[in-house]
């Protein structure tokens, strides 16, 4: 009854229904392993922190504990603690690719590139169709202007395994616009922003192809809409004045229409 209301979303329901069934047997693991899930999902960290603990102490050796722990760590931005439990977690199971990609994930916000790529091609030699992995480590390659041919081969495996996923196409289009594939690129990346509407990342990228085309309108519209998105981009904001677009004022209604075909 906790998994469908978990299934259902309704998580406060699925919560109850968990700990009715601690209070019949304490030593339930499955049960308090979903109630860290939740906790985790509901962002009440400190909680699932507790009810992970517990797990911990019932089944030392499953992994799943150690998978949320990190996870409940990334999100709390405690990056140290959350690559020590991913790492305790590798001791019991090696082999466990969710927790290569997710350690990967982690030293990514530790600075620590080279870790960052030893982790995902962990991951990729043990599920070569990790298509989250093969999506990281491509874009990562795009974004910093390395391996580039690389980058495209791995975020084209991910839109292979996963044709509608934005965040992917946008990967796969940055990838194109890194090796000067600009028609292509622009293509690609105005088909990420249909599938994903509201992602900033995605229109701040078109705004750099479409200036890159000389399209300056289409480009300071692009970046305004980022701007709505997501106001907190100083970089963003650095850039639109550099390139002489004035001073960026995203208003509610600036709109993406003319941007995605």
């Amino acid at each position: 009854l906790g998994l469908l209301y978990e299934e259902m979303k309704e998580y406060d329901k699925a919560i109850e229904t968990y700990q009715a069934n601690v209070k019949i047997d304490p030593t339930f693991f499955e049960s308090i392993l979903h109630l860290g899930f939740v906790s985790y999902r509901l962002k009440r960290n400190e909680e699932a922190i507790s009810y992970l603990e517990q797990a911990v102490k019932l089944n030392p050796k499953r992994t799943e504990s150690y998978l949320l722990f990190g996870l409940t760590y990334f999100q709390m931005e405690d990056y140290q603690n959350a690559k020590a439990k991913l790492e305790e977690g590798l001791t019991h199971d090696p082999s466990n690719a969710e927790l290569h990609f997710n350690l990967g994930t982690t030293w990514d916000k530790l600075n620590r590139f080279d870790e960052v790529v030893r982790e995902m091609e962990r991951t990729l030699a043990l599920d070569p169709e990790h298509a989250d992995a093969l999506n990281y480590l491509g874009y990562s390659y795009a974004d910093r202007g390395v391996k580039i041919e690389e980058a495209l081969d791995l975020t084209k495996r991910a839109v292979a395994l996963k044709p509608q996923n934005g965040y992917y196409v946008d990967s796969l289009g940055w990838a194109l616009y890194k090796l000067g594939r600009v028609d292509e690129a622009l293509e690609t990346m105005q088909r990420a922003a249909a599938l994903v509407s509201d992602d900033p990342v995605i229109y701040e990228h078109l705004g750099e192809i479409f200036l890159l085309r000389d399209e300056r309108d289409k480009a300071r519209e692009a970046w305004l809409h980022s701007l709505q998105l997501d106001s907190k981009n100083e970089t963003l904001k650095k850039r639109f004045r550099e390139v002489g677009f004035g001073e960026p004022i995203p208003t509610v209604s600036q709109q993406s229409s003319t941007l995605v075909p």
